[in-house]
């Protein structure tokens, strides 16, 4: 058996697009339509992925498709309502 390695995030997201497509379909089917792959993919790396060392990539096919909807439903709502709130903050005028 020969050990797969990944040089870059990107490669390693192009070995996973197939089972972020399919958990895709499963959201849309479940009314999340707007979650795409890549919310899926940021998801996962920055709540669940980012505190595991030496993670398989069977595992992270296994997280991708056993994952709660409502996690990655949280996921993308908490991140656009921080982005909104950074980007739609009125600039208010000093005192002095």
């Amino acid at each position: 058996m020969y050990e797969i390695k990944f040089d870059s995030a990107e490669s390693l997201y192009k070995r996973l697009l197939p089972a972020l497509r399919s958990k895709k379909k499963i959201l849309s089917k479940s009314g999340y339509s707007y979650i795409k792959e890549k919310d899926i993919w940021d998801a996962l790396r920055n709540k669940k992925w980012n505190t595991k060392i030496g993670l398989e990539l069977y595992e992270m096919v296994d997280d991708i498709l056993h994952t709660d909807s409502l996690f990655f439903n949280n996921y993308y709502h908490n991140i656009n309502d921080e982005i909104d709130l950074k980007n739609d903050l009125p600039k208010l005028k000093s005192n002095q």
